[in-house]
């Protein structure tokens, strides 16, 4: 009904027409590509955000929610080509459970990976006699989702998929290896697909998504998610920044794993997909906003409070909050592309002088 129904932008009308042809529909990497959040947002963009978040934030009738996205999934990529700002509040309402292993492989377009790799990628990596990193994957297996029913029995096939799909990752990328935040991000991936499919994921998740940053050794992407998510803070919360500054609390002490794990460890689950269907979708910048929603949303408690308290008070507040609120309250607020781009530079400037 959407397919036909929808304006199509004028940059996605290559898309479409690849797609009337069968490319998207037989999943073309250049077409696909071309359907990710752009990198740039004009004052046009922040306006049709602000209806998207208007719209994902409505009463949905979950029967009608389910059968929307029925029809999408009959050829997601053109949907989304076709009906971007539809699809977003869509993804931002909350992808159906039972669709949402799919969906989010369609998102991170990792189906698409066996035609840059081997179709057997993972049997390959998952049979070498030897990995890297192999005695901290087995150290840290049972301290992922200790208290979940697929990983909570030691030596049980939750556990034993985890190991291989992180052994497997090891020896595919020995630069990354394997990082303790790894285990968290892989063991909810294998929550919603096979093995193979968690492969390939985390495979798209550091490559396209740019997480490899985050693990490797310094972690130079984490250290400029910090230097951004400080400089947010002092635009948005100048008053909260200057307290937190003067107790002597910075985001390398409370945001690390808010970033690691895109939002998993101390969230609510219901929370942690929730913010993963957007993530997948739109990118790092949903992580920047859900962490100045929780500092928005505790703020009158945490400008009372010493440096002790502030920690405890941080750690408690994402299982502290509905799901629903916090989404909205993060979505409402104003983060534009250009704005993390900027600071980005400057963040450069500063890791480099006179570069």
């Amino acid at each position: 009904l959407w397919l036909a129904s929808c304006p199509v932008p004028a940059d996605m009308a290559s898309v479409v027409a690849a797609g009337a042809s069968g490319c998207v529909g037989g999943h073309d990497v250049e077409a696909l590509c071309l359907l990710t959040a752009p990198e740039d947002e004009d004052e046009q963009e922040e306006e049709s955000d602000r209806r998207r978040t208007q719209a994902a934030g409505k009463q949905i009738d979950p029967t009608k929610h389910l059968d929307q996205w029925r029809v999408i999934c009959i050829d997601f990529h053109r949907f989304r080509a076709k009906c971007p700002d539809k699809c977003k509040v869509l993804i931002r309402q909350g992808i159906p459970e039972f669709l949402r292993g799919s969906v989010w492989q369609k998102l991170a377009l990792s189906r698409e990976l066996p035609l840059k790799y081997p179709a057997d990628i993972y049997e390959q990596m998952r049979r070498t006699p030897t990995a890297p990193c192999e005695d901290e994957i087995v150290r840290d297996i049972h301290r992922t989702f200790p208290k979940h029913v697929l990983y909570r029995d030691k030596r049980g096939l939750g556990q034993q998929q985890l190991l291989n799909v992180l052994r497997a990752y090891s020896v595919f990328n020995p630069e990354v290896g394997y990082c303790q935040g790894m285990g968290f991000i892989c063991g909810a991936l294998l929550m919603y697909m096979t093995e193979d499919d968690a492969f390939l994921m985390l495979i798209s998740l550091l490559e396209n998504y740019k997480m490899s940053g985050l693990f490797m050794v310094g972690l130079p992407l984490l250290n400029k998610y910090f230097f951004q998510l400080q400089r947010l803070l002092a635009m948005h919360m100048p008053l909260l920044c200057n307290h937190l500054a003067q107790q002597g609390v910075e985001p390398t002490i409370y945001a690390s794993k808010w970033f690691m794990t895109v939002c998993i460890c101390n969230f609510p689950f219901s929370t942690v997909v929730r913010i993963w269907d957007i993530f997948l979708a739109e990118g790092v910048k949903i992580i920047f906003r859900v962490a100045l929603a929780l500092l928005k949303l505790n703020q009158e408690a945490l400008l009372s409070e010493s440096f002790e308290q502030i920690l405890e008070t941080l750690k408690q507040a994402p299982s502290r909050i509905e799901s629903d609120t916090l989404i909205q309250v993060a979505l409402s607020i104003k983060l534009k592309n250009k704005t993390l781009k900027d600071i980005e530079s400057e963040w450069l400037a500063q890791a480099a002088p006179g570069m």
